[in-house]
């Protein structure tokens, strides 16, 4: 019996030890015949599309369809396409079936930043800047006016290791506490900062500006507005003020129209 179990193993360690070396062999071997790009969440953003990518990689002057799939430089052409800012992660890698994968991962948008001189961007959840695109506009809340995005974050990092004074900072803060918000995240189309640095939202119901001042106390100053329009505007009606002044400690002024 023990002679009959041996013979019955000996076919797969055979092949545990043959198997490997065969599938090396064949990868060794193998051309691309293909690039296959995927990106994760195009239907939910399209900041980027697989020709792009595709572009990007032709960029290189590197030889990849037709290619030994073992000649194709992974970590370089990974590194091409870190570059792009509209990604938030990226795979490269290659199967023993001839094709080059290229999966991403876009960045996700909370905010919509027009700078003084004109300038669109967009800024992802951790703070960085993604270029803004005339393919495709997502619905965020944006901030105009007085505002400028500093250059190193153009050039990649984080808002969040800037000023906490710098308004693109400070209107960071106030539009991850709108949209964390459904109420506000439903009513807030627009945050502008004007010549004194303070702040001015523009609803998507009414005809009046809410001149929210600092961002100082911010929470509580929600808190108080969410209180007066369903106490007071909601019976009053939308249209009767053309201005909703919260500016000074303590207080909500009101103009009518």
């Amino acid at each position: 019996m023990k002679v009959i179990g041996k013979i019955w193993w000996l076919p797969l360690v055979i092949y545990m030890i043959v198997m490997p070396s065969f599938m090396s062999d064949k990868f060794n071997n193998e051309v691309c015949r293909e690039i296959r790009i995927s990106i994760i969440d195009s239907a939910d953003y399209r900041f980027i599309t697989p020709g792009k990518l595709l572009s990007r990689i032709q960029t290189e002057n590197m030889k990849i369809l037709g290619a030994g799939l073992r000649n194709i430089d992974l970590e370089r052409l990974e590194n091409n396409l870190a570059g792009l800012r509209e990604l938030e992660s990226l795979e490269v890698y290659t199967t023993a079936d001839g094709i080059l994968h290229v999966e991403a991962d876009q960045r996700d948008p909370v905010m919509r930043v027009i700078t003084a001189w004109g300038n669109n961007y967009y800024i992802d959840k951790y703070g960085f800047v993604i270029p803004h695109s005339d393919r495709y506009t997502p619905r965020l809340i944006v901030v105009s006016g007085n505002i400028e995005v500093p250059d190193n974050c153009i050039m990649g990092e984080s808002i969040l290791n800037q000023d906490e004074n710098l308004p693109v900072r400070q209107s960071f803060r106030m539009v991850q506490y709108v949209n964390g918000d459904e109420f506000w995240s439903r009513f807030i189309e627009q945050i502008w900062i004007n010549e004194k640095g303070e702040f001015e939202l523009v609803p998507r119901i009414g005809e009046h500006i809410v001149k929210f001042g600092s961002v100082e106390d911010y929470e509580w100053k929600f808190r108080v507005l969410r209180a007066f329009y369903k106490e007071k505007i909601a019976v009053a009606g939308w249209d009767k003020y053309k201005e909703i002044d919260m500016r000074f400690k303590g207080q909500l002024v009101c103009t009518k129209k």
